[in-house]
């Protein structure tokens, strides 16, 4: 453990189990104020059991560390949801390189004005809408926007976390909140 002494497993237990409360609290609470995505969802529970797993490891018995199943089995959940999350950056990465096939393209969040400036904006965890359904009373949402400039028109998609891919949308011009301004192609 790198120098930090093991808690005691009853205090590990105690920590753990608030952290689950407490998370999933919080994971629920942030979705009971309008609609709860998947991504959300996942996002908000894998770091109620990261968190919960660190003070699992962290426990020992007789100044040894001694991490149980749980944390082990905890941990690794939450490494694969983070590899998930980086791994969704060069998916999306190497899909505006195929879809746009050499023509100008941008990527962005919905929003005026919001193109991504940074690789870490199109991880998994990051690059999701907090809103279901593309419609909130008066404005629309999308994950994330892939604007492309072919010779013979403009086209727009959506990024979809739950089928990892950009779809495209038929008609970018019939929403209430226009989806074209986001960003422009390069």
């Amino acid at each position: 453990m790198l120098g930090m002494f093991p808690i005691p497993r009853l205090l590990a237990r105690i920590l753990a189990g608030f952290s689950v409360v407490l998370g999933l609290f919080l994971t629920l609470a942030s979705g009971a104020f309008g609609p709860f995505t998947d991504t959300q969802a996942l996002h908000g529970v894998s770091l109620t059991i990261a968190l919960a797993s660190s003070f699992l490891i962290w426990s020992g018995l007789n100044g040894k560390p001694q991490p149980s199943w749980a944390a082990k089995i905890g941990i690794s959940v939450a490494t694969v949801t983070a590899l998930w999350s980086l791994l969704t950056v060069p998916v999306v990465l190497v899909q505006a390189r195929t879809i746009s096939d050499g023509a100008p393209y941008c990527i962005a969040e919905h929003a005026e004005n919001s193109p991504v400036k940074a690789l870490y904006e199109l991880r998994g965890f990051s690059f999701y809408t907090t809103k279901t359904g593309y419609k909130s009373t008066s404005a629309w949402y999308f994950h994330g926007l892939m604007i492309v400039d072919y010779p013979e028109e403009q086209r727009v998609y959506n990024w979809s976390p739950r089928r990892w891919r950009f779809d495209q949308i038929e008609r970018p011009d019939g929403f209430i909140k226009p989806v074209r301004n986001v960003c422009t192609p390069a």
